[in-house]
């Protein structure tokens, strides 16, 4: 077994600590307390508040769904990876597209408006200095990325401590205040009278975007600490309970709280106005300054999300290899985040510098691509269900709220929660015009890339490399090959005495009339290497002959990549039910090599110990093939 290939299946070294990720999604969602009950107000009035609570006893669907979505396929890449998995590299892309799109929109809008509240404490800036200020923490994040992700992430925990511990601060403070010092109860009571069923339906729309950043840790899955379903778990419980806590408190304080005159004043950030009125000015300018940092801080979370996913993307042929490149191979103490950090800070400083004044429209954009993401990690949940059973059986965590579906068991979450999606995204698309139309071009505009990327070189590796397939005995001579059931032996090199003992225990035990696929993965290939050279010679130039009397198929595949990468995309080219790998040096590793494959496949893949196999045919072969030289000579 390669040195890759082990390397493939060890448990990630834990990069950084569940509660080192919990802030990184948490400084995501944690924005939202800032804007949502302001984008709520003139869609719903008074009645803001209970959409946002409603969202939040949503989240708990969305907890339950991406806890089994991490513990079912703990890969980053979230939606994306499920999609490629069970439905294929075509709707991959587009959820790819999506969700790197989604990842670029809440960069540029969440450091804009951590600018533009800044600004708030002058007055407001001109726009050149709004641009200027917020490209600051695309730029210092970017350099912290590449010295590593816990160095990023320790500062953005920090934040994120700050700012649910004000938060809940001040939560509990405004509620002692509305029990002691009187409140506007009455704006509660009457706040749904006159609400329409068009009203209804935008207020629970736009209330989706206080939850924005939830697919975060998805992306990440591997850099979190191992045992990662338990990881995650901690992870989302601690942020779906902190959002529950301070994000319907504080929406409901600020229409208990603020007079008329003040809800009118601050109708563009209303948690400034609670704070005014719980601690004056200096409360206020501290929850500017933490709005601030919080949104600065969510810029580090796209960083993780959208490297995470693209390093997956290029490992799987969908970006460049170039996204694959460490900068440690040329600076050792840059240990951090690849090539892409660089690439991904240029095009949010491009989308600033061309949208500067169109935050709201951009933020209409990141909300909907949110909801996309989302729904297609809903979809993708379902999907494993249906087309992995073998993998989600063998998961860690599922969820056992679930009802029947044929012969497999579906997860209420997944369909509920992405159903609540699903109407909300529909919504915002009919009614955010100008956004749409803007998203769209942006979607497209990265669909375009990838796609083009894909068409011109991905495809090479399936259309350019072909199967070496060779009819022996009865099928020797045919024109065009049966389809027999096939067994797929995954080989590590081309050794001729290894392979004949191998292949021999293949037709002693399943027979005559199959046929044996050869399966090799090179590293760092795009066309045929030295030992896929060797191995397709070997078998056409002598195992042809030693097997002339069999009858059977013998194949030869050759991809570029590392097996736990290629032999799945190899699954959806051509079937297989069967599968081998041969045993390594290392017992461990070689059993969460096959355990590994087994679980991406969906089928059951068995361990060939070579120590046990029968040698006699390996010994024939031996001294065949040493006369066979001599002859040639």
């Amino acid at each position: 077994m390669s040195e890759q290939n082990v390397a493939m299946v060890k448990p990630h070294a834990a990069t950084i600590a569940w509660w080192m990720a919990a802030g990184l999604v948490g400084a995501d969602i944690g924005t939202s307390v800032f804007y949502s009950s302001g984008v709520l107000y003139p869609l719903v009035g008074f009645a803001a508040p209970f959409f946002v609570l409603l969202v939040v006893l949503c989240m708990w669907f969305f907890k339950l769904t991406y806890q089994e979505g991490t513990s079912v396929s703990p890969l980053n890449g979230g939606a994306y990876t499920m999609v490629l998995q069970t439905i294929g590299r075509r709707a991959a892309l587009v959820v790819g597209s999506l969700t790197i799109l989604s990842y670029l929109a809440t960069a540029v809008v969440s450091a804009l408006s951590g600018s533009l509240y800044l600004s708030s404490l002058w007055g407001g800036w001109p726009t050149w200095l709004v641009v200027v200020v917020a490209a600051t923490p695309v730029v210092v994040f970017a350099a912290l990325n590449l010295l590593g992700l816990k160095e990023s992430t320790k500062v953005v925990f920090a934040v994120a401590c700050f700012h649910f511990s004000m938060l809940i601060l001040m939560d509990a403070f405004g509620v002692y205040l509305a029990l002691t010092h009187g409140a506007h109860w009455g704006r509660l009571l009457r706040s749904f009278h006159g609400l329409g069923p068009q009203q209804m339906i935008l207020g629970f729309a736009s209330a989706f975007l206080g939850i924005t950043g939830f697919e975060s840790a998805a992306q990440i899955v591997e850099e979190i600490e191992a045992p990662t379903e338990k990881s995650i778990r901690k992870i989302y419980t601690t942020i779906v309970a902190l959002v529950s806590i301070t994000a319907p408190f504080s929406a409901f304080l600020v229409m208990l709280l603020l007079n008329d005159a003040q809800i009118g004043q601050y109708k563009d950030a209303f948690l400034s106005g609670l704070a005014v009125v719980e601690g004056g000015h200096w409360l206020m300018v501290l929850l500017v300054l933490n709005a601030c940092f919080t949104l600065f801080a969510a810029v580090n979370t796209a960083y993780a999300g959208a490297t995470g996913l693209m390093t997956t993307m290029g490992k799987q042929g969908n970006l460049p290899a170039i996204v694959l490149h460490q900068w440690d191979d040329k600076v050792s103490f840059l240990k951090g985040f690849p090539f892409v950090a660089l690439p991904f800070m240029s095009l949010c400083l491009l989308m600033m510098v061309a949208f500067p004044g169109q935050v709201d429209q951009l933020g209409s954009i990141y909300g909907m691509a949110f909801l996309g993401v989302m729904i297609s990690y809903s979809i993708g949940v379902v999907l494993l269900r249906l087309h992995q059973p073998l993998k989600v059986a063998r998961a860690p965590w599922v969820s056992h709220w679930v009802f029947k579906w044929g012969k497999q068991m579906i997860p209420f979450a997944p369909v509920i929660g992405g159903s609540l999606l699903l109407v909300a995204e529909l919504t915002q698309l009919i009614t955010a015009q100008q956004a749409r139309s803007l998203g769209l071009q942006l979607f497209l505009a990265v669909l375009l890339v990838m796609v083009y990327y894909r068409l011109g070189k991905v495809e090479d590796r399936m259309v350019a490399l072909p199967d070496l397939r060779l009819g022996l005995g009865r099928f020797r001579g045919l024109a065009e090959l049966p389809e027999l059931p096939v067994y797929v032996v995954c080989t590590t090199g081309a050794h001729g005495s290894r392979l004949v003992t191998v292949i021999s225990h293949m037709l002693k035990a399943y027979g005559d009339g199959i046929e044996i696929v050869l399966f090799h993965a090179e590293e760092r290939t795009a066309q045929h290497g030295v030992v896929g050279g060797e191995l397709e010679r070997l078998v056409s130039q002598q195992l042809e002959d030693f097997y002339s009397d069999k009858d059977f198929i013998l194949s030869v595949k050759v991809l570029p990549g590392t097996l736990v990468e290629v032999l799945p995309e190899y699954r959806k080219m051509r079937h297989f039910d069967h599968c081998f790998v041969t045993s390594g040096h290392n017992a461990v590793a070689s059993e969460a090599l096959r355990e590994h494959l087994s679980n991406e496949l969906g089928i059951e893949v068995v361990l060939l110990d070579e120590e046990s196999l029968a040698k006699g045919p390996g010994v024939w072969f031996t001294q065949w093939s040493q006369s066979y030289r001599s002859r040639e000579s």
